[in-house]
């Protein structure tokens, strides 16, 4: 007589090829995610500042240059005019419309019309600021040295001829990072530097 075979039920399942993940090693990876993030992070941060002072500093040459732009084509003296704003550094652009260059008097009496209201730096740079780090040489390796130098009057005249006042401004992120612009009287020509903290020496 033949038996037939014998079904057995509730038999358990093989080692299934799908399995879930464990509270363990999700924690093992959030950790590995963590280190790399925080490996990576201070650089990122370091190369963000950086730009944007430098593009602060080259924001700040472009006003400089299209003041003297705007004096030799109108024949009018231009100023870049430096406030102080509660302890920050403001800029705006002012023309001499009186023929006898641009003066603060003229400016307060109106006679000298401004394009607006000073602007803080930091409003269109954030973190950005006029001055120097601490321990930061000056441009031309002085120690103590003033981030922002354009005489008594503080503002960089341009004339029709393209002659200006000279001086410099120095502008530092949130780091250590540094740029500057310098102008020179003779020709009006102006410069962006930057500051090489390996080296201890501005370069453009």
């Amino acid at each position: 007589m033949v038996t037939a075979p014998t079904v057995r039920t509730g038999q358990k399942a093989g080692p299934s090829s799908e399995r879930g993940t464990s509270l363990v090693e999700v924690l093992i990876v959030l950790g590995m995610v963590s280190c790399l993030l925080g490996i990576g992070l201070p650089p990122m941060r370091h190369s963000v500042d950086a730009k944007r002072t430098q593009d602060a500093a080259a924001f700040l040459a472009g006003q400089f240059r299209l003041a003297r732009q705007r004096a030799v084509m109108s024949g009018q003296h231009v100023a870049v005019v430096f406030d102080d704003m509660d302890g920050e550094v403001g800029w705006r652009v002012c023309r001499d419309l009186d023929r006898d260059g641009v003066s603060r008097a003229d400016i307060t009496a109106g006679t000298d019309r401004c394009d607006g209201p000073s602007r803080r730096l930091s409003n269109q740079f954030a973190q950005v600021r006029v001055g120097y780090a601490p321990g930061v040489p000056g441009l031309d390796g002085e120690p103590n040295a003033t981030p922002l130098r354009f005489g008594v009057s503080q503002m960089a005249v341009f004339s029709p001829a393209g002659t200006s006042s000279s001086g410099s401004i120095v502008v530092r992120g949130g780091g250590l990072t540094q740029g500057a612009v310098r102008v020179s009287g003779v020709t009006g020509r102006t410069r962006v530097l930057r500051f090489e903290a390996g080296q201890r020496t501005w370069v453009e």
